[in-house]
């Protein structure tokens, strides 16, 4: 409502361009000037030859990639059975339902719109609900206002908006502006934006299915900004969508972001007593005094209210994980921050358009109080999307040693997998063809950022001895509450799909890994040609002994038979323990839940 009251009256058309535009869901109303910052990418620069020989072996393995990135238009409105393969099974205590999140359409070629990054597409669900070894799956699309406007054109056009990338005119791959576009974006992102293609998050874990009180089961489909949709979990409907969050109790601005990683209270005392389980999240709020990041808590009966509020006083920062333990919240503002030139958000998609600052600022908030207990900036430079997880270690077990706070990233010394050319799934690049997906970046590094929360120092220690690299990381404990948390440590093991696997030169050469992180190696795997996977979620076995005694659920493209299947594997060595064949293509997704019976 800002945002366009702010447009109308004209003299405020810069605010509203930044509250819009900062969060990638408004465009430019500036003039049209010469535009030089987005480079479509060259013609190929092998010898022909060299083309004849790559050709030859795309023939030949890891085939089809290009396929797990097209459209899939198509969709699965009922629960459809699935029966596992034959020689598989499934554990007993494998009783839930699997929801993943991504996206589902990228191109309109009749107006010769395309997405020029994988994080724009229209939000598409794929589920899988298990019972006694029988599986059945849905997919479909989530029915918001931005993908209600996409079908009131019949497909043929996108709704007008930026997002992480520029939409490109798909005839010369050039950003599509002007100014008619940019009125148009500027009305639509504060009015009906809703896409939320990222995340899958249960804000009443603690309701089932079977609920005796006959209660409506709800879960959220999440994106980096305050829009949600809310999906019946049973049928897996669409019942509303939202382009903004209730206001946070608290709160003294206009809520600019919120993080696409929630967390649970860790709290040992959390799950007690019936009444649901707090979600803690961080914000970017926009007030007079200039933007500020906020934790907020939510319960889960929605009401939401600040824990704690801390100005940034050099720019919007870029959020898109933090860190929790029972205690502590620690947030890394890494060395970016959102752009509000309209031109180059425009142009470039707002991740491009970031601008840089020297330092990396560590800040720390005691949940209870709500007190900053450290706040410090760092010349290192640390970049990231994901956190992996958090521990609070006391530093000396018999006197006043204090508490050392300890988060785990998926990180990376330079900026060049978010902000650079060969950013991660720059759709362009990726489809382009095997020459160009082997420029994009080959994965993080694990790295521990340690607090000392009595003398305030700040340690940065990068494993470089683990030269794999990984994105979307999970562990046993990810989406833990209450008792099944652990704090006093970080998890020995570590999952996350991986390309360019086993030192392969083929970015195409896809697996999925588990890391030991006291022994700082790859202890187990899985590759196959031609088959590509998702982010793995773990199912902990209930009566297991190990960190690893469990099932990791993982959505898996076959190129070779053009068939996407899930895939169920042993936590412990990676075997695979079923296959379930789908009858569908599922595109590259990014994060889900899983939602145990």
């Amino acid at each position: 409502l800002l945002s366009t009251a702010s447009a109308m009256m004209g003299g405020l058309l810069q605010s509203s361009v930044f509250l819009a535009a900062s969060c990638g869901l408004a465009t430019s109303f500036a003039p049209h000037r010469s535009r030089r910052a987005y480079k479509p990418l060259p013609v190929s620069t092998q010898a022909p030859e060299q083309q004849q020989q790559q050709q030859a072996e795309e023939t030949a393995t890891n085939v089809n990639f290009e396929e797990w990135l097209a459209d899939a238009p198509e969709e699965i409105t009922k629960w459809k059975p699935c029966p596992i393969a034959d020689g598989g099974n499934i554990p007993s205590y494998v009783q839930g339902t699997l929801i993943r999140n991504g996206g589902g359409i990228w191109t309109a070629p009749n107006n010769n719109d395309e997405f020029s990054h994988i994080f724009d597409g229209f939000a598409k669900i794929h589920s899988y609900k298990i019972h006694n070894s029988q599986v059945e799956c849905q997919s479909r699309f989530l029915q918001g206002a931005w993908y209600k406007a996409f079908l009131e054109k019949d497909k043929q056009a996108f709704p007008t908006g930026i997002g992480t990338g520029p939409v490109l005119d798909s005839t010369n791959k050039e950003p599509k502006l002007g100014m008619i576009r940019t009125l148009q974006a500027l009305i639509n992102s504060a009015t009906i934006f809703d896409n939320t293609p990222v995340n899958i998050w249960d804000y009443q874990p603690h309701m089932k299915e079977s609920d005796s009180s006959n209660k409506r089961k709800t879960i959220a489909a999440l994106t980096d900004a305050p829009p949600r949709t809310t999906i019946d979990f049973n049928t897996m409907d669409t019942i509303s969508s939202s382009t903004i969050n209730p206001l946070a109790s608290g709160a003294k601005g206009y809520e600019l972001m919120e993080t696409a990683h929630p967390m649970y209270s860790q709290a040992k005392m959390a799950a007690v007593g019936g009444e649901g389980v707090d979600t803690y999240n961080v914000a970017v709020e926009l007030g007079l005094q200039g933007p500020s990041v906020t934790v907020v808590r939510e319960t889960s009966q929605g009401e939401r209210s600040i824990v704690a509020s801390i100005p940034s006083i050099d720019g919007t920062p870029y959020i898109h994980s933090y860190g929790m333990s029972a205690n502590y919240a620690m947030i890394v503002l890494q060395p970016l921050r959102l752009d509000p030139s309209p031109d180059r958000l425009l142009e470039l998609g707002f991740l491009r358009a970031m601008t840089h600052v020297d330092q990396t600022r560590i800040i720390v908030v005691e949940l209870t109080s709500g007190d900053v207990v450290l706040d410090k900036s760092i010349d290192e430079k640390v970049y990231f999307y994901h956190s992996i997880s958090q521990a609070e270690i006391v530093n000396d077990q018999e006197g006043d040693g204090g508490v050392t706070v300890s988060l785990r990233l998926c990180a990376y010394k330079e900026p060049d997998q978010i902000t650079g050319e060969h950013q991660f799934m720059r759709l362009e690049q990726a489809k382009k063809g095997r020459e160009w997906r082997n420029k994009l970046h080959r994965g993080g590094k694990f790295c521990d950022i340690n607090c000392n929360l009595l003398d305030q120092s700040v340690e940065v220690d990068w494993k470089d001895e683990i030269e794999q690299g990984y994105e979307l990381p999970v562990t046993r404990y990810s989406r833990s509450f209450g008792s099944e948390c652990i704090s006093e440590k970080h998890p020995r093991y570590v999952y996350a799909f991986g390309a360019f696997a086993l030192g392969s030169k083929d970015y195409d050469n896809w697996g999925l890994f588990k890391f030991d992180l006291e022994e700082n190696k790859v202890s187990s795997y899985y590759q196959q040609d031609s088959v590509y996977l998702s982010e793995p979620i773990f199912v902990p076995n209930p009566d297991g002994e190990t960190e690893d005694d469990g099932v990791l659920l993982s959505q898996a493209y076959f190129g070779k038979e053009s068939e996407t299947k899930l895939l169920v594997f042993d936590g412990r060595n990676m075997e695979v323990m079923a296959t379930v064949p789908t009858g569908m293509r599922a595109p590259l997704d990014f994060h889900g839940a899983w939602i145990p019976n």
